[in-house]
């Protein structure tokens, strides 16, 4: 296929310069070629992977008609000192002075963007003398076994127009790749997309919600606003392109409940409710812990423990959207502690929790936590621990650690 198309070019180029169409000095194979690698817009920089075979493609369409491609030894150290990592050139201006630099006729650049199964691919072609752009393409495509063949087609194209334009008509920066419709996607119905804190698009419906653009430049960045009753407003920062994946937004808890177990305390269990005067940044809890302990001595009665503890807390640095958070909180609470099968009284021992710290993740669509308290008795009552002494632990030397789950209510 690739030498049927040589053939083609090279009777195209025969042609062409019997017509006089063709410049007389000018031959293919002296247009020297500046090809930067194509830079990764994907969200979170995934799909790295891909860039260099991406980018070899663009080398090898080029190479395989003549051009010259220039080694990146002859630009990158001036990318260095304008402080541009490598694989980040993107804008025209960008691609012409390290082109400059180069001694390249020709700059090549792009980007490409890819989620799921979808990917987005651009690329321009510029004339570094001319300042100007020869020509370039946007298309998205699905991520399968066929795509490198599509995309070898499509950069072929590329490189024909601008092999067989004869004293070319470039056009000017400002009338770039550009956009006409950006196509929002996210799986939240509902979920309403205002455009640079200012612009309300609508609502994402079925999944989808169609921006007209008035032609933004693909490649653009620039922030969506994400609103909906009872969920956070989250601001995401996108990249114009067809089609823009939006990440949803949490819901905004006011209640919670708390199912935990906490080591030290293991033949038992504990609940708790959760009320955030500031949806998940600001909470008041109120828990309940029934245990009992296996006792040392044989046929001896089983203790009974209900911690009961009121703490208020706050979550630090990380919004409610990280799926990584901390927090920390401070309380009191009371342990009251009953011996079946005996005469003894119910101890009562009041405690002070100092600080509980606690980090949250999420998986499987819930929060889950581990929590460390420092509690510290307060001697209050008949009880058991006095007053004074250490904080309490679990084997004599560790502070209890609470592991649970919490699952939004409200």
């Amino acid at each position: 296929m690739r030498y049927a198309r040589e053939l083609v070019l090279a009777i195209l180029l025969i042609t062409l310069a019997a017509a006089g169409g063709w410049p007389a000095d000018s031959k293919v194979t002296d247009a020297q070629v500046c090809v930067f690698p194509l830079a990764n817009l994907s969200p979170n920089g995934a799909q790295q992977e891909h860039q260099k075979p991406l980018s070899d493609a663009v080398r090898q369409e080029f190479e395989a008609v003549g051009f010259k491609i220039l080694p990146d030894e002859l630009w990158t150290a001036e990318a260095a000192r304008l402080k541009l990592a490598p694989d980040r050139v993107t804008e025209a201006s960008q691609a012409l002075v390290l082109g400059q630099k180069a001694g390249a006729d020709m700059a090549v650049s792009g980007f490409y963007w890819m989620e799921k199964d979808r990917i987005l691919v651009s690329l321009q072609c510029y004339d570094v003398k001319a300042g100007t752009l020869i020509t370039g393409f946007l298309h998205t495509w699905r991520f399968n076994l066929g795509f490198y063949n599509s995309i070898h087609g499509e950069i072929a194209d590329l490189v024909q127009r601008v092999v067989f334009l004869s004293a070319p008509r470039l056009i000017t920066l400002k009338n770039d790749v550009r956009i006409d419709q950006i196509t929002f996607t996210s799986s939240q119905n509902g979920m309403e997309v205002v455009v640079e804190g200012q612009k309300s698009v609508g609502r994402i419906e079925n999944g989808t919600l169609v921006f007209q653009t008035d032609g933004l430049k693909a490649g653009t960045q620039f922030m969506v606003e994400k609103r909906q009753e009872g969920y956070h407003t989250l601001r995401q920062t996108v990249i114009a392109a067809p089609e823009v994946a939006l990440t949803p937004i949490p819901r905004a808890n006011n209640l919670s409940f708390e199912v935990n177990w906490t080591l030290g305390q293991l033949e038992g269990a504990g609940a708790a409710l959760r009320w955030y005067p500031k949806p998940d940044w600001i909470m008041v809890s109120f828990s309940e812990y029934l245990y009992t302990q296996i006792p040392f001595v044989p046929n001896a009665s089983w203790p009974i423990h209900m911690d009961s503890e009121l703490l208020a807390g706050l979550y630090l640095f990380r919004p409610p959207e990280a799926g990584f958070r901390f927090g920390i909180s401070t309380g009191v609470g009371t342990i009251l502690t009953w011996i079946p099968a005996t005469s003894l009284p119910i101890f009562t021992d009041v405690y002070l929790n100092v600080l509980s710290l606690w980090s949250e993740w999420h998986t499987f669509g819930f929060p889950t936590f581990a929590r460390i308290d420092v509690k510290l008795p307060l001697g209050v009552g008949n009880n058991l621990l006095g007053s004074g002494g250490p904080p309490m632990t679990w084997g004599g030397f560790f502070p209890p650690i609470t592991l649970g789950v919490v699952i939004p209510w409200k």
